[in-house]
């Protein structure tokens, strides 16, 4: 798990992350999203806001940590939701979550243990 923290610090410092509700949102509208990663303590009606949007676009998505964990990772304070949006970065990350035993399953949601 910490690795997929360092990768997203890596594509912050690329310039590739959008970070925070809004621009999470807009990143997954715009269709510049590739990969989408939740806090499990995000609000149901955020989550379910993005995942529709998720599905509508075919983007992949996984819960990982906490609001805090994946704040600090993209140089932040705390956030509830990141987008990858860079093929490469997204592709790495669900290669490392394939390797580890961990896929994206067809509707792209991948659970890590709390």
């Amino acid at each position: 798990m910490q690795k997929i923290f360092s990768m997203i610090g890596f594509a912050q410092k690329a310039g590739k992350v959008s970070s925070g509700t809004i621009a999470t949102k807009s990143s997954l509208l715009r269709r510049r999203a590739y990969l989408l990663i939740m806090s499990y303590d995000i609000s149901e009606n955020t989550r379910e806001s993005l995942i529709n949007v998720c599905k509508k676009q075919k983007i992949p998505w996984m819960t990982l940590g906490n609001k805090f964990e994946l704040g600090t990772s993209a140089g932040k304070a705390y956030r509830v939701a990141v987008t990858i949006n860079e093929p490469g970065m997204a592709n790495s990350i669900m290669e490392l979550l394939k390797s580890r035993g961990e896929g994206l399953n067809s509707t792209g949601v991948v659970e890590w243990p709390k």
